[in-house]
Formats: C-alpha cells, sequence, structure tokens
C-alpha cells in the first residue's frame, strides 16, 4: 500500500475533505536582509521532506479551536521565523533562506472517521493523509517550507500533521519544534535559541571515509526538488510488541545490553535481504541520534548521525545476531556527507534516505511528551518523503511502551513480498 499527497489533496479526494488552504507565521518582522545559510550537509538533504502526524482524544481537542492553533504558531515562528523564509538562489546556484516572513502554510480539513474508528486502521500508513505534503519548486521563492494540517474528526477530535523541508533540520529538529508548539497551545513560554554558523559544524570522527556510502548523486531536478525514481514506491507501517515479536530474535543473555533498535533492523534487513536476492543489500545506511550531543541543545539544524555498515557475507544466511553485532560498528560518514554537498555548493542533487537501503531510529525520541493541554495524543506517526529505490525503515516509539512502530517505504513490486517474510518471522500476523 502506498499512500502520496502530492496531488489532488486540495481537492478533498481520499477521507480528508473540505480542505481550506491559509499562512501563519512569525508576528515580528525579520530586519531586511536576514539570511539563513545551509551547510553541506542540510543541502545534502534538500530532496527529503520529514512528516509527522499527531492525533488527539475529542476530551482533549473538543473546544480548540483554528483561532487558538494559529496563536500559538505564531509565537512559535516568533522564535523560529527563518523557517518561514522562502529558498532562494546565488549566483553561483547555492541555495539559501531569504529570512522574509512569507510564513508556513496552513490546511484545514475535516474527516468524517471518529478517532476509535481511525486508530481501528492496522496499516498506520492511513495517517500519511493526516499530513499535507507539497514539494518545493518549481519556483522557489514561492514554496513554503513548512506545512501544517489539523483535521477535525467526526467526533471532535484533531489531529496535527507537519511536512518540513529536510534542509531547514533533521527530524529530531520537526519533533522539537511540535513540542515547542505544544508547549504554547497549553499556555506555556518558549524559548528556542538560534544556532549560529560556527556551531553548525561537527568534527570528522573517521578522517579516512573519502566516499561515504550512505550518498548517492540522482539526475538533476532543478528547481522542483522531488526524488527521480524510476520504480513506484509504497509504504506500510505497523505497530508490534518487544516481548512477543522481537525478543524472539536474539538471544535471551544478550537481549538486555542490545538496543530494541539494532534487533529490529537485523530482522528487517534479513528479511528484505530474502527478497531482493539480485543483488543482496550488502551496505545499509543507519541514521540516529548524535550520541554524543554534538549540536547544541534544543536546536534546529541537520546533525543526525548517518553511518555505514558493510557486510562481505550473504544477509539471507546470516543470523540476527551476526548483522546486529555489524550495525553496532556502523562507521559515521556524517562529515563526509557533509563535504559532498558543500563542495558541490548546491549544484549537484543527492539522496541519502534510500541511497542505501536505510533505517532511522527515532525510538529514543519521547514522541509522546507533546501534550496539549496536559493530554499526550493517542498515536504518533512518522515518515520521510522522496525516498530513493533502495528503501527506508523508520522506527519509533508507540502509545504503549512495549511496542514499536515500524514505518516501512520500499519499492511497491517488493512490499508484499515483504510482508510475507515478516509473517514468517512472526513481526506481523500471518
Amino acid at each position: 500500500m502506498g499512500r502520496s499527497q502530492e496531488k489532488g489533496q486540495g481537492q478533498g479526494q481520499g477521507p480528508i475533505y473540505n480542505m481550506r488552504l491559509s499562512t501563519v507565521g512569525a508576528t515580528r518582522a525579520t530586519e531586511t536582509g536576514t539570511t539563513h545559510e545551509p551547510t553541506g550537509l542540510d543541502l545534502a538533504m534538500k530532496l527529503h521532506y520529514l512528516k509527522a502526524a499527531y492525533i488527539y482524544t475529542p476530551e482533549m481537542a473538543r473546544d480548540l479551536s483554528v483561532t487558538h492553533v494559529k496563536e500559538a504558531m505564531f509565537k512559535l515562528f516568533d522564535q523560529i521565523a527563518w523557517t518561514t523564509g522562502r529558498l532562494w538562489r546565488r549566483d553561483s546556484g547555492r541555495p539559501y533562506i531569504k529570512c522574509n516572513d512569507c510564513g508556513a502554510r496552513f490546511v484545514e480539513g475535516e474527516c468524517n472517521f471518529t478517532v476509535e474508528e481511525w486508530l481501528s486502521k492496522p496499516d498506520r500508513s492511513v495517517d500519511e493523509f493526516l499530513v499535507y505534503h507539497q514539494p518545493v519548486g518549481p519556483e522557489l521563492p514561492f514554496s513554503p517550507l513548512i506545512y501544517v494540517q489539523m483535521t477535525r474528526f467526526k467526533c471532535r477530535g484533531l489531529a496535527f500533521g507537519l511536512s518540513w523541508a529536510n534542509i531547514m533540520g533533521d527530524s529530531f529538529s520537526l519533533l522539537y519544534a511540535f513540542n515547542l508548539w505544544a508547549k504554547v497551545l497549553s499556555g506555556g513560554k518558549i524559548y528556542a535559541p538560534e544556532t549560529s554558523n560556527l556551531n553548525r559544524r561537527f568534527p570528522n570522527p573517521n578522517p579516512t571515509v573519502k566516499d561515504p556510502e550512505s550518498i548517492k548523486q540522482v539526475d538533476p531536478v532543478g528547481d522542483l526538488w522531488i526524488t527521480p525514481n524510476n520504480k513506484k514506491m509504497a509504504t506500510y507501517s505497523f505497530n508490534l510488541t518487544v516481548a512477543d515479536q522481537i525478543s524472539p530474535h536474539f538471544p535471551a543473555n544478550g537481549y538486555d545490553q542490545v538496543p530494541v533498535f539494532e534487533i529490529l533492523a537485523g530482522i528487517i534487513w534479513k528479511s528484505i535481504a530474502k527478497v531482493r536476492k539480485d543483488p543482496e543489500p550488502l551496505t545499509v545506511t543507519i541514521i540516529r541520534k548524535d550520541p554524543d550531543d554534538l549540536k547544541p541543545i534544543r536546536s534546529i539544524r541537520n546533525s543526525q548521525m548517518i553511518s555505514s555498515v558493510h557486510v562481505d557475507f550473504p544477509v539471507a544466511e546470516a543470523s540476527v545476531e551476526e548483522l546486529v553485532r555489524c550495525i553496532e560498528r556502523a562507521t559515521d560518514e556524517r562529515c563526509g556527507v557533509d563535504e559532498i554537498g558543500e563542495r558541490c555548493d548546491g549544484s549537484l542533487d543527492f539522496v541519502v534516505y534510500g541511497a542505501k537501503l536505510t533505517f532511522v531510529d527515532l525510538s529514543e525520541v519521547d514522541l509522546y511528551e507533546a501534550k496539549v493541554l496536559g493530554k499526550s495524543p493517542e498515536s504518533v506517526y512518522c515518515n520521510v518523503e522522496g525516498v530513493g529505490e533502495e528503501g527506508l525503515v523508520v522506527v519509533y516509539a508507540a502509545a504503549k511502551s512495549e511496542e514499536r512502530v515500524v514505518t516501512m517505504t520500499l519499492p511497491e513490486e517488493e512490499m508484499e513480498r515483504v510482508k510475507s517474510e515478516f509473517k514468517k518471522c512472526g513481526l506481523i500476523a500471518p
């Protein structure tokens, strides 16, 4: 199953209807001439977009109006006004953000389902309908970098969906910004420190890595920033229980010391290798939060750890434990990716998510701390738009602490066969 919102959503196709578009931005004007300069890593991520959808019950959301929601966003964008600017190019062709306060696009919609009915759907990729998305371009100065969708369910519950251009910041930045907004909506005060150009750089822990495998150059896309794929991609999302569906795949004596994400990545890597035999995915990319906190706390930027894992044995025949041990030795290629983006000055186009089979670890983020009026969301969905043909797997926390959510984007021709492998190994019900 694949769901895309690049076409037709404004006309209310699918389960969301009566859609209305407006703009939200900061309440204070930015000084004329202010710009935000993307780093090489930012430029390398420019064809990707990050998505998140938060669903709240009618008990919390019934009395929340569009005015309440927009007022909270005004205050959020007062702190991070540069994210409401627009992209331009310098004479060299290098993109930059002109901080001209053009705003984020705000989308209101309605849904004929109740929250309970919506959450009863086993494939959580249905939440793609809650995130309005349009790519950057073809006219850069007229393209918002953030889309916010507010969907009212039949029961008066609410969903808030965000589409966020990855050139601004990583998934952790997006989730942080949403938490700030939720805090304002609940009556709290916020402060988001600016990130200077100086502290947006990081040291290279692997200076011997010259050609990172986690990034791939693609055909030029010009000013319409859409990943050029020759295969149709599909998305599937599901919940699983750690004790019942993950633990049995790993030795009991080692389970407590190994993160659930790495075990899951090993299981899924092996399952995909059984389907994708020629050639097998011998190299994968791991994207996770920087364990050394190289970035300033609570800043919006790209500083996610981008690591590569390569094996020289048949993945489909390997044990999950062998694959997990290899994942533990992943090589940090982030600095190399940054150097490639910097060297080309934004004139070339790349993919990172899906350049190789990519696993994203969001499991350390407490998605459910985004409380509105004291209530946590009933459900949270995360994904990436613009995934390359090798595919993407995102792992993150579920509402129940003993569960995880997996959102997977793969070539449509592979999806059913991969799900069949999942059924064989117990990740999903037969």
